[in-house]
């Protein structure tokens, strides 16, 4: 009887000190950003008499899956140097392969919605959709953010 106690303690005391290791185990750490964004301007292209303020945005596949969409989000800074978010999200609909081959896209902006004689601006990656189904979201960290900022300080 004794024993069937000891044994009962044994495993008892193992069971505690496993489920306290399993409470005090790190945290695992948020996804890192599946997208590297590499470079970034805004400005206008004056061709063809009109002039149209376009976003370029140079970037890198970070993850091993096909990327089939991207969704962006675009502020821009006035010379105060406030952030003024764009009033439409940027998307890039077209197929990633898994790799470091370097991509690029041009947006056409809303000219009303851009100032000509901005300071700076800033894209954030929001969500990215894999091939698989599976989907990456920002978690409010917005650790897939480039900026560019040159207003005077």
């Amino acid at each position: 009887m004794k024993r069937a106690r000891t044994s009962l303690l044994t495993i008892s005391i193992c069971c505690l000190a496993f489920a306290r290791s399993v409470v005090a185990a790190p945290t695992e750490p948020p996804a890192k950003c599946p997208i590297s964004l590499d470079r970034l301007d805004l400005r206008y292209n004056h061709a063809g008499g009109a002039s149209v303020p376009q976003l370029r945005l140079a970037f890198t596949s970070q993850t091993h899956r096909t990327i089939t969409d991207m969704l962006l989000l675009l502020s821009i800074l006035d010379f105060q140097g406030n952030s003024h978010p764009y009033p439409d999200d940027l998307t890039y609909h077209r197929e990633i392969t898994p790799g470091m081959q370097p991509h690029s896209h041009i947006w056409n902006l809303d000219a009303a919605s851009v100032d000509m004689h901005h300071a700076g601006e800033s894209v954030t990656l929001q969500k990215v959709q894999f091939a698989d189904g599976t989907i990456w979201k920002d978690d409010g960290s917005l650790v897939c953010t480039l900026s560019v900022d040159f207003h005077p300080k």
